[in-house]
C-alpha cells in the first residue's frame, strides 16, 4: 500500500511538472531581457510599442528587477529588431537568457 501511495505521488509530481513546463510550437522562439524598466508607466509604454510589432505572441513586465519576457514567432522578427525596438523608447537593454 506504501509503494503504490509512493507511486502515484510520483506520478502526479510528474504530470504536474510537465504542465508547467510551456513547450514551444515549430517557429516559436522566446527571449528575456534585462532592463531599466522601472514604474509602471515604463512598463505601459513597452507593452504597448513592443505588442504592436509583428510577429509578438505574448510578453510579460517584471517591474521589480526590469525583467522582459517575450514569446515570439521567429519566421517574423527576431531578438535584435525587439532589442532595438526597447532601446528606441530610451531603455537600457541586455538579453538575459
Amino acid at each position: 500500500m506504501k509503494a503504490l501511495k509512493i507511486g502515484l505521488l510520483a506520478l502526479a509530481l510528474g504530470v504536474a511538472a510537465s504542465l508547467g513546463a510551456a513547450e514551444l510550437k515549430k517557429g516559436e522562439a522566446e527571449v528575456t531581457f534585462k532592463t531599466n524598466i522601472e514604474t509602471q508607466h515604463c512598463k505601459n509604454r513597452v507593452e504597448d510599442a513592443i505588442s504592436r510589432k509583428k510577429g509578438v505572441e505574448d510578453m510579460n513586465i517584471t517591474i521589480p528587477d526590469g525583467t522582459v519576457y517575450i514569446k515570439y514567432r521567429s519566421d517574423k522578427t527576431n531578438v535584435e529588431t525587439l532589442q532595438k525596438a526597447i532601446e528606441k523608447l530610451n531603455y537600457t537593454v541586455e538579453v538575459a537568457s
